[in-house]
C-alpha cells in the first residue's frame, strides 16, 4: 500500500502522517488489523508507505494519543486490545488537553511516578537493572559529548515504568513525558543540573537494585520535586 502524495492546485495537502493514520484505521476497521496485532517495524512501514520514517513516528504518535495502538520499549507497536484501549483513552485524551499546562502535568508526575519507582522496585528483573544500567550510561556518554542527555533522560523513566509489569502506567509514563519534552532541555541547560540528573537517577537505580520500595519512591519524588522546581522558576509561576 502506498500514499497519494500528489498536491494539486487549489486543493489542501494533507499530512503524510494523518493519512498513515487514516490507513492503518481503514486496517483494522477491515480486520485485516485485529487486537494485539503487532504492527511492522518502522522502517518497514516507511517501505510500504513509501514515506519517510519520521512521518511513520509522526503516525505512530497520534495513534497512542488517539488510544488505538501503544507502543511497548524494546518490544514493538501493538494494536490495543478494546478493554485496554478502553482504560488508556480517557486517560490520553485528558493528558493532551492538558498540553498547555506544564504545572498541572509536573504535579502529575510528582504524584504518580514515585509510586510507580516504589512498585517498580518490588518487581524489576535482573535484566531491566541491566538495562536501567546501559540507559543512564548512555545519559552520561551524551552529557560528556556537550548534549543535555535528555532523550536518555526520558526513556529512563520510562524503563522504570516498563518494569513495573503495568502497561498502563508504562502508556502514562510515556505520554507525560512528552508533554514536558520541551521543559526538560531547559531543566538540563547548565552543568550543574545535567550532573545533578545523572547523580539523582544513580540514587533511583541504587535503590531499585536493593528491590527497596521506600527508598525508591523517596528518590523519585526527590528527583521530581526539584524538575518541578526549576521548571516553575523558568516560566515564573
Amino acid at each position: 500500500m502506498t500514499l497519494d502524495t500528489t498536491e494539486h492546485k487549489g486543493t489542501r495537502r494533507v499530512r503524510l502522517h494523518e493519512e498513515i493514520v487514516a490507513q492503518i484505521r481503514e486496517l483494522i476497521a477491515q480486520g485485516e488489523l485485529k487486537s494485539g496485532d503487532k504492527l511492522p517495524a518502522e522502517r518497514r512501514l516507511a517501505e510500504i508507505f513509501r514515506v519517510s520514517r519520521h512521518s511513520v513516528r509522526e503516525a505512530i504518535r497520534t495513534l497512542e494519543q488517539l488510544g488505538i495502538v501503544t507502543s511497548r520499549l524494546g518490544d514493538g507497536t501493538y494494536v490495543l486490545e478494546k478493554k485496554e484501549e478502553q482504560v488508556i483513552e480517557p486517560l490520553a485524551t485528558a493528558l493532551e488537553r492538558c498540553r498547555g499546562k506544564l504545572a498541572e502535568v509536573l504535579e502529575l508526575r510528582k504524584l504518580i511516578e514515585p509510586q510507580i519507582a516504589s512498585l517498580a522496585a518490588q518487581h524489576v528483573t535482573d535484566a531491566q537493572l541491566a538495562g536501567l544500567r546501559l540507559q543512564l550510561d548512555e545519559q552520561i556518554s551524551d552529557i560528556q559529548l556537550g548534549n543535555t542527555g535528555s532523550e536518555a533522560d526520558c526513556e529512563f523513566h520510562k524503563l522504570i515504568a516498563a518494569a513495573t509489569g503495568n502497561s498502563v502506567l508504562l502508556e502514562m509514563v510515556s505520554r507525560i513525558h512528552d508533554l514536558v519534552a520541551e521543559s526538560r532541555d531547559f531543566t538540563l541547560q547548565n552543568d550543574h543540573r545535567r550532573d545533578w540528573a545523572v547523580e539523582t537517577h544513580e540514587r533511583i537505580l541504587k535503590a531499585l537494585q536493593d528491590r527497596d520500595p521506600d527508598a525508591a519512591f523517596r528518590e523519585m519524588h526527590d528527583h521530581i520535586a526539584y524538575v518541578e522546581q526549576l521548571a516553575l522558576k523558568e516560566l515564573g509561576i
